[in-house]
């Protein structure tokens, strides 16, 4: 294998050649040292489709790096001493040639340049390669899993640093690897996302094909928010949406499709123009404003609020009672996955609404019965748990009515007894299937009992609730087996 290059000092200090050479080779002639970063497969794979992609395709050159054994005929003290060298690490030899050339501007002046061959034999997948890699190993990598003969050959810049194989030589390798990697000021994913999305540079169309269809929906987006205004709009999303407004939505799209909370069309974008304006309202109303130190707790919010999984009420009382809003860094996707778990489990409790009297007593130990067989019988990841609330206790003060509809709306389903004509029974019923309606959901989560003891006589049933279904029994051992049978249909066992 040949490959060449000119050979000069750099800024009159190290000795490098640099050329073009086809992707395969550079990969064939090289490996990565131990101070090399770990392969990001994620990053890799970008790298992968952007090549394979071939729009705007374009990277800066490679930089390898070459060490002379203590054999070699010549140290590179002077240009001229890198003639022909046989370094120890496979076969590989340089030589060198001058080529001049004059000044088009004055015949007068002539320059001249080093032109190095290297010769290159029998380097096998599994030999030590003679060339490390300082810079460009994630994308020699990612072109490895190419099979595009083409591509494989297409020319690829490189850089070969000469260097002696000794202590100061060596330290000067892991050095030019971080004054790259550290050095550098990069570009904001902001200021990278103003230039993209400028209407001059691409069309609509563009941006969907060359670049993803996220990018597309982050203009869209910003044609509907106040992008010079944000603070005064969305006063209560923080100084990091204000400040980065761009890269919140584009990573904010990005999750919502990976997690198929939407689908790429313009009504998408409209309802999270529509769920910020939402979360923005309740972070209000929880006095959060202040105090949300992770913009992916906002990213969650805007997932459940689209999704109309759980309400934004419950999930910023979640974070406001667990001061979830004081933890750093927190990603949207780790969030969601922890909340929906915590709220499987809240699904699994049973909210038993019923007058708690000495008449009613049986009705209650029916129910905690009918729980515990079903608990007994079938292998559940999370237990059934029956939930009444003058018996809970979650060590805090609070308001009792306010706490009765957080465990009404946070329980997968509510048994309500109206044996005894109660009005709060019938106000709790009637806060399930409001919220029911609300939220456009099916009067399927509850359970109506009603004794047909003859001491309920007189507790006559509402003209209202009349129509739906409940179950009447004539004894608590009855209402065992109705109970589990209901459980047994509403979660499907």
């Amino acid at each position: 294998m040949i490959i060449r290059g000119i050979l000069d000092r750099s800024l009159n200090g190290v000795t490098c050649i640099r050329g073009f050479a086809p992707l395969k080779d550079l990969v064939k002639i090289s490996e990565a040292k131990g101070y090399q970063r770990l392969i990001d497969n994620e990053h890799k794979k970008e790298i992968t489709e952007y090549i394979e992609k071939r729009e705007y395709l374009f990277f800066p050159e490679v930089i390898l790096s070459y060490k002379l054994s203590d054999n070699d005929n010549a140290k590179i003290n002077s240009l001229e001493g890198l003639e022909i060298i046989k370094g120890k690490k496979g076969d590989v030899s340089f030589s060198l040639s001058n080529k001049s050339y004059t000044s088009k501007s004055d015949n007068r002046f002539k320059e001249k340049i080093n032109l190095v061959t290297i010769d290159i034999n029998n380097v096998s997948l599994d030999a030590t390669k003679p060339f490390s890699r300082i810079d460009g190993n994630h994308r020699l990598t990612a072109s490895e899993n190419i099979k595009d003969n083409s591509i494989q050959n297409f020319m690829a810049p490189f850089c070969i640093v000469i260097l002696n194989n000794d202590v100061k030589d060596v330290a000067f390798e892991s050095a030019i690897f971080h004054n790259i990697n550290s050095k550098a000021k990069h570009l904001t994913s902001e200021e990278n996302l103003n230039v993209i999305l400028n209407d001059e540079y691409f069309s609509d169309q563009d941006l969907k094909d060359k670049f993803g269809w996220e990018f597309y929906a982050v203009r869209e987006l910003f044609k509907e928010l106040p992008s010079d205004n944000l603070s005064v709009a969305f006063p209560n999303l923080g100084a990091e949406f204000c400040t980065t407004p761009k890269t919140f939505c584009k990573e904010l799209l990005e999750l919502l499709i990976e997690v198929k909370a939407i689908i790429k069309t313009n009504k998408s974008i409209n309802n999270i123009t529509e769920a910020l304006q939402k979360v923005n309202v309740s972070i209000g109303s929880k006095g959060l404003e202040s105090k949300l130190k992770s913009i992916g707790i906002i990213e969650a919010a805007v997932y459940f609020e689209l999704t109309k999984k759980y309400s934004l009420d419950l999930f910023f009382n979640w974070i406001l009672h667990n001061h979830i809003y004081e933890i750093e860094g927190l990603k949207a996707k780790s969030l969601i996955r922890i909340y929906e778990k915590l709220r499987e489990t809240k699904n699994k409790e049973v909210f038993i609404s019923m007058q708690f009297s000495a008449d009613t007593e049986p009705h209650y130990k029916a129910i905690q019965k009918a729980i515990q067989e079903i608990n007994t019988e079938y292998t559940l990841d999370i237990k059934l748990k029956e939930i009444r609330i003058d018996k809970f206790e979650d060590g805090s003060s609070y308001d009792i009515n306010e706490k009765i509809f957080q465990k009404i709306e946070e329980s997968g389903l509510l048994i309500v007894d109206i044996s005894k004509h109660n009005g709060n029974v019938y106000h709790e019923l009637g806060y399930i299937m409001g919220l029911n309606k609300a939220k456009g959901l099916p009067q399927e989560n509850f359970i109506i009992i009603k004794s047909n003891d003859s001491k309920f006589n007189s507790d006559k049933v509402g003209f209202n609730i009349t129509t739906i279904k409940q179950l009447r029994f004539d004894e608590p051992l009855q209402l065992v087996g109705m109970i589990k049978e209901s459980l047994k249909k509403y979660y499907n066992l």
